[in-house]
């Protein structure tokens, strides 16, 4: 008895977690949903009426020596109105609740996609993209089930067979009405037991296809790896014994529905046969007429054929609930950065970075950062060096306040980044990241994705400022080349280009440079570089860097190795030192002067 309790108040929980989709703040929608209900009750009256009228024919039919009356008249009349506008009803009820499914779906997916750009990058790292998008998909055709099921049919088909009930009560006494509520009610218990029972299979599905379309997301993904390798029949045989197991759990499923629905169908025509029976003997012994026969196997009828589908449809809402679980479940993760309470917004008239003391790690496990501490005063340019790994792009995350600091303060214009809005922060800063990751868009769009509003004019001048002109002019479609799925169809060093023309266009007061030309050539580098030394002119500039010759221009440099700061000062005083810096700096030119000789040696 526990497993069932707990799966009910499961149950309900999930109900009232998503009812705020359904009543959403919105006046016109609420009025929608009212006058919504209006038809429906209207619709229950008349279908509850038609059946009266009908018996009411009967009896002026079975006295036929009164001849044709203006109350016959009227009644057939009626009879055939009542009918009609309860059909007309019905279809103005569906049009109604149509367009409220789409405006909830619409508000529902649009909060979502918002929640999903609170949450931490920690979050998208950790998360499969397969399992969100998966999530996604099925709230969104959950919440039309749970829609249709529960107010275009459940809600209705109960209300009216309680009047039902209350009417045959009224007219024939409690017998009549006690069996229907036996029949309803015992079909009701097998159902949402049968149901409880066969959700952990349906689970199991929905895990086992989110599973798989993770994988075939996460394959198409890397298709270039999948090729390098060759490993085109080792995916086959992962996604084939995946997708095995997708179709046992949907078979499993599958023979528990039909198990539901055997066992649903054999409940109600033991209750048709019983009553059908029961009245029939009653007409045959004079204890009614064939009006009274007529009105109570009306309503049996009325009950027999959407309890036929009451148990499917109540499957249905239980597994849209399920499907809408996973999302809401995500609805519910509170992001790791928040706004303080009394949080301001960044006063620009200066960007002054600090960092005091800062120390940070991904996990308890390993501190990355330790115990950090300098200064990037407004206007000048700062450069952060190190080996692979030392923690260069960690400090560009926490500056961008994708991550907070475990200890420490990150200070921009005296003000601790915690107490700063995101908002605020976010608009003030332009960071072209090592990986670039572009829009499946055009050209255009990605790039005047860096301010929306700016003109084409403007555009145009941050693709000139970036090296992108001559190649644009190059392609047959120009602006409008579609760069393909994380922009897969161009080169590093395009996206790169891309990446430097929408930070232009941006024009933060702080730029941060995460290896911004790690994937260009040397001349496009020295090219861009002065660009970028341009733009960059007065504000405050952070530029984290592997390759040397990008920084020798800084205000001061930082040489970080392991998660400290081992050395920093200018290009030609660090040089004197003969540190770390002048040892990377040494490999480094002489890697060039190697590249230089072995192609003059092919030019011979």
């Amino acid at each position: 008895m526990k497993n069932p309790q707990h799966k009910g108040s499961n149950l309900l929980k999930t109900c009232i977690r998503i009812l705020p989709f359904f009543w959403v703040k919105d006046s016109k929608i609420r009025i929608h949903i009212v006058l919504s209900f209006c038809f429906m009750f209207l619709m229950i009256g008349l279908n509850i009426g038609t059946p009266l009228i009908f018996k009411k024919v009967i009896i002026i039919l079975s006295n036929p020596k009164n001849g044709i009356t203006p109350i016959f008249q009227i009644t057939l009349i009626l009879y055939g109105l009542s009918w009609a506008i309860g059909q007309i009803v019905s279809q103005l009820r569906s049009i109604m609740m149509f367009r409220l499914l789409e405006r909830n779906m619409r508000i529902m997916s649009l909060q979502i996609f918002d929640h999903l750009h609170t949450l931490s990058l920690r979050f998208h790292l950790e998360r499969r993209t397969g399992d969100v998008t998966s999530a996604i998909e099925r709230a969104q055709f959950g919440f039309e089930m749970v829609f249709w099921g529960l107010l275009l049919f459940l809600l209705p088909t109960v209300l009216e067979m309680i009047l039902a009930m209350v009417v045959l009560t009224y007219f024939y006494g409690i017998f009549y009405s006690s069996v229907l509520l036996f029949m309803l009610v015992f079909y009701l218990l097998f159902s949402i037991l049968a149901i409880n029972r066969s959700s952990k299979l349906q689970n199991i599905y929905n895990e086992k296809r989110a599973k798989s379309s993770s994988f075939i997301i996460d394959n198409l993904l890397n298709f270039e790896t999948v090729k390098y390798f060759g490993n085109e029949f080792h995916g086959h045989e992962q996604c084939n014994s995946i997708l095995q197991e997708q179709e046992n759990a949907g078979n499993a499923k599958c023979f528990a529905d039909v198990f539901i629905q055997l066992g649903q169908v054999l409940m109600i025509g033991g209750g048709l046969v019983y009553l059908t029976v029961m009245t029939g003997n009653a007409v045959i012994l004079g204890q009614m007429n064939v009006s009274d026969f007529v009105l109570i196997n009306g309503y049996l009828l009325q009950f027999v054929i959407p309890l036929h589908s009451f148990g499917y449809v109540l499957k249905q809402v239980r597994q849209g609930l399920n499907d809408m679980d996973s999302a809401i479940n995500l609805m519910e993760i509170k992001p790791e950065i928040q706004d303080a309470v009394d949080a301001i917004n960044l006063n620009c008239d200066k960007s002054e970075i600090k960092f005091e003391n800062v120390v940070f790690g991904y996990d308890d496990k390993r501190q990355i950062l330790k115990e950090i501490s300098f200064t990037v005063p407004s206007g000048h340019t700062v450069a952060i060096v190190g080996a692979t790994g030392a923690g260069k792009s960690t400090i560009a995350r926490l500056i961008f306040r994708f991550y907070d600091v475990v200890y420490g303060r990150i200070l921009i214009n005296d003000f601790d980044i915690r107490k700063i809005t995101q908002r605020s922060l976010h608009d003030a800063i332009g960071v072209v990241p090592q990986d670039t990751v572009l829009f499946n868009d055009t050209l255009y769009y990605n790039i005047s994705y860096g301010c929306p509003s700016a003109t084409k004019e403007e555009v145009e001048r941050a693709i000139k400022l970036a090296h992108l002109d001559e190649f644009i002019e190059c392609l047959p479609d120009g602006c409008d080349t579609m760069v393909g799925e994380r922009g897969l169809k161009l080169s590093g060093g395009e996206k790169q280009r891309v990446a430097i023309a929408r930070v232009i266009l941006k024009n933060p007061q702080i730029y941060i440079f995460d290896e911004a030309t790690s994937s260009l050539d040397t001349h496009t580098e020295q090219e861009i570089q002065k660009n970028l030394e341009e733009i960059s002119k007065g504000a405050t500039t952070l530029i984290v860097a592997h390759r040397l010759s990008t920084v020798i221009h800084a205000n001061e440099i930082i040489v970080i190795d392991h998660g400290i700061i081992v050395e920093r000062g200018t290009h030609q005083e660090l040089l004197k030192t003969n540190g770390l810096y002048a040892n990377l700096w040494k490999k480094q030119s002489y890697k060039k002067i190697n590249n230089f000789l072995d192609i003059s040696k092919n030019i011979m």
